[in-house]
């Protein structure tokens, strides 16, 4: 596949999130991965990273009084995981290939609340060669069939996942790609006639699974409750900007057992924003045991892990 030739990028990266932003082993606010074609989105609020962080927990009146839980964590600016800010960060780590896995199948149960009486199964494959290339590829499927397949390959670098393609194919659909171009310092997509700017730390959405489990290995204090980080994701036709905030600690069930977690949830800006909320498990290296996504009308689709590597 050629890149169309696209027009000069804009000032600034589009912020215009689309109607169903995926979510890791997530497959989309209709059923098992159905949306809305190109051209029928709805328009969302803008979310960008200088959208107002949410109010932080005022302050204690009086002088040398125990800050309330939370407050010292909520007052820190958010992280912009881009840039020199992310080299520094993960600068901590012996490098990130020693911090990810050279192999690993991880299995999800997912389900969605449309379809109550079915539920499907996500699986992200993964692989990282000793040069450093990595091969990332998620696929849902229901019934039988497979509704839902991502696609990121690229390398690793000292910034963490830089994607150099990026495919997503859904069911009755084909597929669409994002290619990023480290050379040129751009992103375009096969289903669009334009390109936006490429800098270290944009992900695709399905490699910033990965690119958040070396975070969290890095510093996890910067998933402490009311922090804030800040990812840029390129999808099917545009890059897009998401603020998370950390929730707190929380014991999740999977099938692998009962896990402590640190969930992570998307900070909404206006009722049309999809809710994004990802439990992150330290114990298994930051991989995210949980997802759940909920779209503009409600409807939820989750994923839990049901299976992993032992070893």
């Amino acid at each position: 596949m050629v890149a169309p030739t696209a027009p000069a990028a804009p000032a600034a990266v589009q912020t215009r999130p689309e109607v169903e932003p995926a979510v890791a082993v997530d497959v989309g606010p209709d059923a098992f991965g159905a949306e809305p074609p190109l051209g029928q989105q709805t328009q969302a609020s803008q979310e960008t990273a200088e959208t107002p962080a949410a109010e932080p927990l005022e302050k204690a009146a009086t002088a040398g009084q125990p800050e309330e839980p939370g407050t010292a964590a909520q007052a820190a600016p958010p992280f912009e995981a881009t840039g020199e800010a992310l080299h520094a960060a993960l600068a901590s780590l012996a490098g990130p290939q020693s911090a990810l896995p050279a192999t690993a199948r991880y299995v999800y149960r997912t389900t969605n609340s449309e379809l109550r009486i079915a539920s499907g199964s996500s699986t992200v494959d993964w692989s990282l060669a000793a040069d450093g290339q990595y091969r990332l590829r998620l696929a849902t499927t229901a019934i039988g069939v497979t509704v839902l397949e991502l696609q990121s390959e690229g390398t690793l670098r000292p910034f963490g996942l830089a994607p150099d393609r990026y495919t997503e194919t859904r069911i009755r659909r084909g597929a669409v790609a994002a290619n990023f171009d480290w050379g040129e310092r751009r992103v375009t997509f096969s289903a669009r006639p334009h390109h936006r700017p490429l800098d270290d730390g944009v992900q695709d959405r399905i490699s910033f699974q990965f690119q958040l489990m070396l975070l969290g290995q890095a510093q996890p204090e910067r998933f402490r409750e009311g922090r804030q980080t800040v990812l840029r994701m390129a999808g099917r036709d545009d890059v897009f900007t998401y603020r998370f905030r950390s929730a707190g600690e929380a014991v999740t069930a999977t099938g692998v057992g009962e896990l402590q977690t640190v969930k992570i949830e998307r900070i909404a800006t206006d009722a049309t924003d999809a809710r994004i909320e990802v439990w992150l498990a330290p114990s298994l290296r930051w991989l995210p045991a949980r997802l759940r996504f909920t779209d503009r009308y409600g409807r939820v689709t989750e994923s839990v892990l049901e299976s992993m590597p032992t070893s």
